[in-house]
């Protein structure tokens, strides 16, 4: 998947992410940006990820986010992969693969379901902005959106336009999701969502 990146106005304990989520019965793994001093991914802990590259940090910082309306979208292109050959998840960001999960960690071998878009967490009202922070236009250009969503299922057939997929949120007054198959744009399957948040 590719994920345009925006720096959405947070405030302490809060968090805003954007994150392909792949859950493996009653485990999880989760790739993307995340705004917010309280983050909650931890790559430290006994059963995280292994790096093998050290050039690409994980929660480094990256060059400025995209502006609404700007022709210049920023991407960041990341994916959760299972190896063939020995079942490892591995995490791969702009198309190099800098650390994995072993298989061993997780209680079966397959994925139940991947989600992708954004999510918040406030500890109390009002709650963060999401994406850039705006309601969803159906525009690329203006809106936060997944794109070049991709599955690859158990017998590592490739499947890129994902068409079985259904959107939700769970605060329609605060954020928006929408899904387009069929833009026209070369960006396959997309997913608009954001929002302003505050209520």
């Amino acid at each position: 998947m590719a994920i345009s990146v925006h720096d959405p106005e947070v405030r302490s304990p809060q968090f805003s992410s954007s994150r392909m989520h792949v859950q493996i019965g009653d485990d999880f793994i989760q790739a993307g940006w995340t705004a917010g001093q309280n983050q909650c991914y931890n790559s430290l802990c006994p059963a995280g990820i292994i790096l093998v590259r050290s050039d690409i940090p994980l929660g480094g910082l990256r060059g400025p986010p995209g502006v609404r309306g700007s022709t210049q979208i920023v991407y960041d292109t990341y994916g959760l992969l299972k190896d063939k050959a020995n079942g490892n998840w591995w995490l791969e960001f702009g198309g190099i693969q800098i650390g994995f999960w072993p298989a061993n960690i997780f209680q079966q071998s397959l994925a139940n379901s991947v989600e992708w878009g954004g999510e918040v967490y406030s500890a109390s009202l009002p709650g963060p902005r999401m994406g850039n922070g705006y309601f969803p236009l159906l525009d690329p250009v203006d809106d936060a959106h997944v794109c070049n969503i991709t599955l690859v299922d158990e017998n590592f057939k490739v499947d890129k336009m994902v068409k079985n997929i259904e959107t939700f949120s769970d605060n329609n007054h605060s954020y928006k999701v929408y899904e387009d198959l069929d833009s026209g744009l070369p960006v396959g399957h997309i997913i608009y969502f954001g929002g302003p948040g505050k209520m």
